[in-house]
Formats: structure tokens, C-alpha cells, sequence
């Protein structure tokens, strides 16, 4: 990112001298910020591809409006160092996660230049040198800002690519093969039923609960392949968050040394496909044991309003947390860093949140351990049934 920064800088002639002139240009268009958010967003919504993004009503559009605010106030201000470059950058990642049609970017960043351009012109239009100059440090900046957030929006839709293509390819396999794979751990899991029958010795007990168990291991190994697979839209009705949470976690073994913990405010209720969001609760809580099976420690479970538009589904351990190295990937299906683990937990919780339109985040805690985060959207998008 950083060659491709001093080379977009260099292409438009974007150097220190715009940064001081852009500061400058600061007071000229502050005044401005407010009414330029309120047309930048009245021109959105006259869209509906572009507004559809928008899930949240009126409230998530005043506070994307602040949240414009807050862009243009930096973007005058500076520095334009890596700081900078790396906000602007998570901006293009999160038109990428919202679905933001790409055409969008472009569009919005013109309706911003033509305000910078009403402004100054009005301002600035009796000194033709000084005008010029400003509007040529303003439209630099734009054009670094649209390269930025094109650029990290093709690398991430190129990496949503990849992985689309592997979860299809991981499909055709699973397809292909968890039928046959089914019948044969049927019958030995019927088999080693049958034989606990007549075994009346502790040694053979033991070696029969081995093989069940890994006959259901192998069996959710195949569930989870052919869910990812699927990825079949979710069937949404309103549960009571405690009660989902409960359910989910009596699927989960959790030995002894681990302590679960649930955070839940109040009587709180989330719009979810039941069974989808239980699994990925028994995935990332199963993962966040695993992580702790060795030292024990402690799981949490927390289940709060994210804001207008989110409820959030947070799972965290005190643990080691994420290898720092595979961190960017957790979610990728396959990967994992347990000689033991499949990596389908992670990959299926995305795909969970996802079906949701929601988004997942995962992260290493300042206090120590590992953390998910499922961001679901509180209620019904327009025109959707439940």
C-alpha cells in the first residue's frame, strides 16, 4: 500500500505544498461542512442502489452524516501521512463490507467536488490565482481519496472473490462426497450402539465412546462443509438473546478449567435465523475452549445494542489470542492454526453473519485473548419478510 501511495501521490502531483495549501482552505470551508453532508445525502437517497445500503433508517443516516463531517475536517486539516492513508483506506473496506456498489464511490466523491468547488468559487472568486490554486489542491485531494478507496475496494472484492471461489469449490467437493461419507459413519456409529450392547468391560466401553465420537466429529466436519456450501438465506423471527445463547451452549463440551460467562442486556431479543446464529455460537465458543483447554480460563458471551441499526454478538477469552501473522485470514475457510482444526468455524461464522447482512470482526484484545464480534442488523431491511 504504501508503493502504491507514492506512486497514486506522484501520478497527481499531490506534495507537502497542497497539505498547507488544503490547511489553509480549512476555515474558507467549514462553514460549509454540514449543509455539504445534508446535499451529499439527500443525493444518495435519491438512489436506491446507493441508499440500499443503508439499513438503519434516518438514524444511521445522521450519524454517517457527522461521520462525513468528521472525513472532510481531516482531509483539509492533514497531516496526510500513513494515519491518514490508513483511514481512508477503511473506509473502502467498509463500503465493500455494506455492499456499496463501486459506481457509488466514484459519483459521491463528484457530488463532494462540485460543493468544494461552489464554495471556493464563491469565496475566492475575486482572486483568480489564489481560486485556481485551491481548486487544484482540493481536487488532488479527491482524486488521492477516490485512488485510496477504489484501491483497498479491489483488494478486498478480489479477496471475497478467492474466497467465494474456494467456499464453491469446497461445495462441489462436499456435495460430491458427503452423501457417500454419511452412510459408512452411520453404520458405524449404529455398530458401535449395537456393541455397547454386549461390551461389559470399562476398557472396551472406552475405545466405543472414542469411535462415537469421532463419528460426530466427522459428522459435523461434513455439516459444516455442506453449510458453507449452501449458504441458503436465513429464516428470520425474533428470539428472546438469553435463551438462544443457553441453547447453543449445550452443544458445547467445556471442561472444567474453562468458566463461561453471560453478558446479556436485559430481555434482550435479536431478528435472526435461530439455527444459524446457535451454530456459529457453538463455533466460536468451542474455538474460544480449545484455545483454552490447556491453562483454563475464562469464556465470555456477550449480547448488547451496537446502535440505531446493530445488535452485536461478542465472544471473547483471556487466552493467547490470534496468531498475529494469520490474523487478516481467520475467516478464510481452511485455515487455522490447530494441527487439529479444519478452519470451517471462522469461515462459517462469516458466512453466518453475511446471510445476516450483518459483518464479523475478529481481533486480539489489549487485555489479552482472543475476540469475535457478529454486528446483525436490528430489524427488517425495506421490503423484506420475515
Amino acid at each position: 500500500m504504501t508503493t502504491f501511495l507514492e506512486d497514486v501521490s506522484a501520478y497527481i502531483g499531490f506534495d507537502r505544498s497542497d497539505s498547507d495549501r488544503l490547511a489553509t482552505l480549512h476555515p474558507v470551508l467549514a462553514p460549509d461542512f454540514e449543509r455539504m453532508a445534508d446535499h451529499f445525502y439527500a443525493c444518495i437517497m435519491r438512489h436506491e442502489g446507493a441508499h440500499q445500503a443503508i439499513t438503519g433508517g434516518d438514524a444511521q443516516v445522521q450519524r454517517l452524516k457527522r461521520t462525513l463531517v468528521a472525513w472532510m475536517d481531516s482531509g483539509l486539516r492533514g497531516p496526510h501521512d500513513d494515519a491518514f492513508f490508513e483511514l481512508r483506506a477503511r473506509i473502502g473496506r467498509r463500503h465493500v463490507e455494506i455492499g456499496l456498489p463501486q459506481q457509488y464511490m466514484v459519483t459521491a466523491i463528484g457530488v463532494m467536488r462540485q460543493d468544494y468547488h461552489a464554495v471556493i468559487d464563491r469565496a475566492l472568486g475575486h482572486d483568480a490565482e489564489r481560486r485556481d490554486a485551491a481548486l487544484r489542491a482540493v481536487d488532488r485531494l479527491l482524486d488521492l481519496e477516490l485512488a485510496i478507496m477504489l484501491q483497498t475496494y479491489r483488494l478486498d472484492s478480489e479477496d471475497r472473490l478467492r474466497r467465494n471461489e474456494r467456499l464453491a469449490t469446497i461445495g462441489m467437493v462436499a456435495a460430491t462426497i458427503g452423501h457417500d461419507l454419511r452412510n459408512p459413519l452411520g453404520v458405524i456409529e449404529s455398530s458401535a450402539y449395537i456393541l455397547r450392547r454386549v461390551v461389559d468391560d470399562d476398557r472396551g466401553l472406552r475405545h466405543l465412546d472414542k469411535i462415537t465420537n469421532q463419528v460426530r466429529a466427522c459428522n459435523r466436519i461434513v455439516t459444516a462443509l455442506l453449510e458453507l456450501a449452501r449458504a441458503k438465506p436465513p429464516q428470520l423471527s425474533t428470539v428472546d438473546a438469553r435463551a438462544l445463547v443457553k441453547n447453543a451452549l449445550v452443544m458445547v463440551a467445556v471442561p472444567d478449567q474453562v468458566q463461561l460467562e453471560i453478558d446479556i442486556d436485559g430481555d434482550h431479543s435479536l431478528l435472526v435465523d435461530v439455527g444459524l446464529l446457535e451454530q456459529a455460537i457453538v463455533n466460536l465458543v468451542t474455538n474460544a475452549v480449545q484455545a483454552l483447554a490447556r491453562k483454563g480460563g475464562l469464556v465470555v458471551i456477550r449480547v448488547h445494542r451496537h446502535d440505531d441499526a446493530f445488535d452485536a454478538l461478542t465472544v471473547f477469552d483471556n487466552g493467547p489470542g490470534f496468531d498475529p501473522d494469520m490474523l487478516p485470514r481467520v475467516f478464510e475457510p481452511l485455515v487455522t492454526s490447530r494441527p487439529s482444526g479444519t478452519g470451517l468455524g471462522l469461515a462459517l461464522v462469516l458466512s453466518v453473519a453475511e446471510r445476516h447482512r450483518g459483518v464479523a470482526v475478529a481481533e486480539n484484545r489489549a487485555e489479552g485473548g482472543a475476540l469475535v464480534r457478529i454486528l446483525l442488523p436490528s430489524k427488517l431491511p425495506e421490503g423484506a419478510a420475515a
